[in-house]
């Protein structure tokens, strides 16, 4: 891989997890100016009505086609090995989130049709993102795969269904406004062509695009443009929320109510979901024999609860348009609101990832690699480097000083752990810890055990180049310290700090640039049992 390829992959994935992190807030602001805009051009948007559907429908495409680009329908042949999970995840997918739509709707949301429009939000199923999701609570990402496709291809004949069964109940008779046989079957029909037309012809398309541009640039070129497919459909997605607030600003102001009760459904569905499940599949078990229950669980919640709202948007932007683009838009409001929330309940679950996975009673795998080096050697001291985050010249002359470097692997690597290892006497052994870090782009749904492994292997190598460096250098006198390393895969500063916290250890020696201190240096110089050393990097 060029310097410029990495160069680019780092920027697409830095882009992708900035749209992640804040879509909630980017939302928010689609709103509010969509809103403001939409208010102060309302004679505008009246006389141009149909180069807005344009942009709503072209909108909807580029939100809908790199989304189902992520998508391997290979790995529907996983997803029937378990069928405890296979029937959990179908169930909180078309039975529990349908029917919470529709019980917190009636308890809530006044107006009928921002009642369908949650029902909509709520029996799509779940997007690529919660392989991510999965991935980030280091549970199984095979499984979340299966789950995903699955769950996908369900839909397409689920959400008509559903749909129908729900206009059949709840709007055959609303108040003010009769809608007929004919009217109700057209609106049927129109979510008919609506599915056909977002989905099921683009996955057509998109499953021959996505082959052909792995087979032209292989499973890891894929991979390396893989953050740009989600970016987009986020970008598409506030396009497209802008463009329906832009286009129906004077009718929001008279549905505040169905704002707020937008607002409590998913203030109820998000914290009662989430907890609720977590609980129950500690005791309801969906693990196969031998498994830990923790993997089914997790794949099961995040499968299930968190929903796929840009194709939401799609189907309620143009289902109900055969009643009028202001019921359209009445529809199409809460798939738009409920991104905002969703983000928000997501985010925090996967911080309390160590407190779910303690209440499993699980600890957290760690696929390590280790080494021993024939010969090593015995470190002159030099005194202690001025940047130590805690006082650690008691430790200098302690006989047996196991230290524990976490390397990134970077250009200077070897330059500051030499002059940090010169500065330390009486060292016994040194373990080189490189963490490969589990992103929402290293686990999409193409990433399997055998690219987490090449992954690995390729640590493997730098790591021993690394330790031929060390073994070489002159400044460091070789003579009885024992080498090792070890590679591992998770958030890098969790993965330090349960080293750090395995009793093996003395010490912990890591680098920083120039002027700052790294977010993973911070969070270990906070948390670790052990002191930490700080060497400052080169310029």
């Amino acid at each position: 891989m060029t310097s410029n390829t990495l160069e680019v992959s780092n920027r697409l994935e830095r882009v992708r997890a900035h749209l992640d992190r804040w879509l909630g807030a980017y939302v928010g602001l689609m709103i509010v100016l969509g809103l403001v805009a939409g208010y102060y051009s309302i004679g505008w948007v009246r006389y141009h009505e149909q180069l807005l559907n344009m942009v709503m429908m072209a909108s909807i495409y580029i939100m809908i086609f790199p989304m189902l680009l992520m998508l391997n329908i290979r790995a529907l042949g996983n997803a029937f090995r378990n069928y405890k999970l296979t029937t959990a995840v179908v169930l909180l997918n078309f039975v529990y989130s349908p029917l919470m739509a529709v019980l917190l709707g009636l308890l809530f949301v006044p107006s009928p049709f921002v009642r369908f429009g949650l029902f909509l939000a709520w029996v799509v199923p779940c997007s690529s993102m919660s392989i991510g999701y999965v991935g980030l609570m280091m549970a199984d990402i095979s499984a979340a795969t299966a789950m995903v496709a699955l769950s996908f291809i369900l839909s397409l004949a689920l959400i008509p269904a559903e749909s129908s069964a729900y206009i059949s109940m709840f709007l055959t008779h609303v108040r003010g406004l009769t809608l007929s046989g004919a009217v109700l079957g057209k609106v049927e029909m129109n979510l008919v062509m609506t599915i056909i037309e977002v989905l099921i012809i683009p996955l057509v398309l998109a499953i021959p695009t996505r082959e052909a541009m792995i087979r032209r640039m292989g499973q890891a070129g894929f991979r390396r443009i893989s953050p740009l497919f989600p970016s987009i459909t986020m970008i598409g997605m506030m396009i497209i929320i802008f463009t329906i607030f832009f286009a129906h600003a004077g009718v929001l102001i008279t549905h505040m109510m169905d704002v707020l009760g937008i607002f409590y459904s998913a203030m109820v569905f998000g914290s009662v979901s989430l907890a609720v499940f977590t609980l129950l599949f500690k005791y309801v078990k969906l693990n196969r024999r031998g498994e830990s229950p923790y993997d089914p669980a997790m794949v099961a919640i995040l499968t299930g609860i968190p929903k796929n709202e840009a194709t939401a948007i799609a189907l309620s932007a143009v289902a109900l348009a055969p009643l009028g683009s202001g019921i359209a838009f009445l529809a199409s409001m809460p798939p738009s609101l409920l991104p905002a929330f969703q983000v928000v309940f997501i985010i925090t679950f996967l911080k309390l990832r160590d407190r779910v996975m303690n209440f499993y009673g699980v600890r957290r795998e760690r696929e390590a690699i280790k080494v021993p080096v024939e010969e090593g050697a015995k470190v002159s001291a030099r005194g202690i480097a001025e940047e130590g985050a805690f006082e650690i010249e008691s430790m200098v002359g302690k006989p047996g000083l196991n230290v524990l470097i976490p390397v990134d692997l970077s250009r200077d690597t070897e330059r500051w752990v030499i002059e940090g290892l010169s500065r330390l006497s009486n060292v016994s052994s040194v373990t080189l810890l490189y963490v490969v870090p589990l992103n929402l782009s290293e686990v999409s749904e193409f990433i399997t055990e055998n690219v987490i492994a090449e992954g690995k292997k390729v640590a493997e190598g730098k790591l021993i180049n690394l330790i031929n460096i060390i073994k070489s250098s002159k400044i460091i006198e070789i003579n009885n310290i024992n080498i090792n390393y070890e590679a591992a895969v998770g958030d890098p500063a969790s993965i330090i700090i349960d080293y750090a916290s395995t009793g093996k250890f003395d010490l912990v020696m890591m680098g920083h640039r120039p002027h700052i201190i790294g977010s993973v240096a911070l969070k270990v110089v906070a948390r670790s049992p052990i002191p930490v050393l700080i060497i400052r990097r080169a310029e």
